[in-house]
């Protein structure tokens, strides 16, 4: 049971993230949410390894990213779908949205040996920004420590509107720190890198969904790579994978809805 179970909580927390960037929801994924999670994304990633398209990056090549979960089990189409999340996610972007992506991020010991570059999740534009065009929720399934690379920060950075430089590395930002089973949210403008995994033993995994307004090309192309037996299960995916219409985008032989004429 998560700790957020009122509108006013909802309410509070949107406006921390106006303020800072980013707020972080403790308890949101149960114990038995956590081990079925974790146990779909480490049978995905080894699947990656042995069929020889596994993601890797990092100058030992131990840190791992895992694309279109929504193919990969149950258990990510309900982190994409899920009510709380969701809530948010409206609260930052309108009733409207597109799943940009579903992924997940494993950093292993020793995965890096330099921070990652900042960078934003609006770096596709021109800038200056005018608003806000995405968010991302970050799903803990381990805990995140200073130790064991826990995303980097900069509070208040999606103010700025800007990219931040290609060739600054963050000096002393602040982490995502949290349990696993918490759940952060994060202004799509905010600066933000992998941190260093400083740990012996210990993988950070998490999953993120990125969701953008609805009128943007989002990073995954689900109407090729979504599984049509995923989508006949949940036909309440189609409005944020693209496969539906949205204010005259996306139509099949011209828009459903015909008022452009002039």
């Amino acid at each position: 049971m998560t700790h957020v179970e009122h509108a006013a909580e909802v309410e509070g927390l949107l406006l921390e993230i106006e303020e800072n960037g980013y707020c972080i929801v403790p308890d949101v994924l149960d114990p038995d949410q956590l081990a079925s999670i974790r146990v779909a994304l480490d049978r995905a990633a080894a699947e990656d390894d042995a069929s020889g398209r596994a993601s890797r990056y990092g100058p030992s090549l131990s840190n791992q990213r895992v694309w279109a979960l929504l193919n990969r089990g149950e258990e990510f189409v309900q982190l994409a779908t899920h009510l709380l999340a969701l809530e948010f996610v409206h609260g930052q972007l309108g009733p409207d949205v597109l799943l940009s992506n579903l992924s997940a991020n494993i950093t292993a010991p020793g995965g890096d040996r330099e921070i990652g570059r900042l960078h934003t999740d609006q770096g596709f534009l021109l800038e200056p920004w005018p608003y806000r065009l995405a968010t991302n929720v970050a799903w803990f399934l381990d805990d995140f420590t200073k130790e064991n690379g826990a995303t980097l920060i900069v509070p208040k950075s999606h103010t700025l509107g800007t990219f931040p430089p290609h060739d600054l590395a963050p000096s002393a930002p602040e982490q995502l720190i949290g349990p696993a089973g918490s759940m952060a949210i994060v202004d799509g403008r905010l600066h933000h890198a992998t941190g260093l995994n400083r740990t012996k033993d210990q993988k950070r995994r998490a999953v993120f969904a990125t969701y953008y307004l609805p009128f943007l090309r989002g990073q995954e192309n689900w109407t090729r790579s979504l599984n049509p037996d995923v989508l006949a299960k949940h036909p309440d995916l189609a409005a944020i994978t693209g496969f539906e219409e949205w204010q005259t985008l996306g139509g099949i032989n011209g828009p459903a809805t015909s008022y452009l004429n002039f």
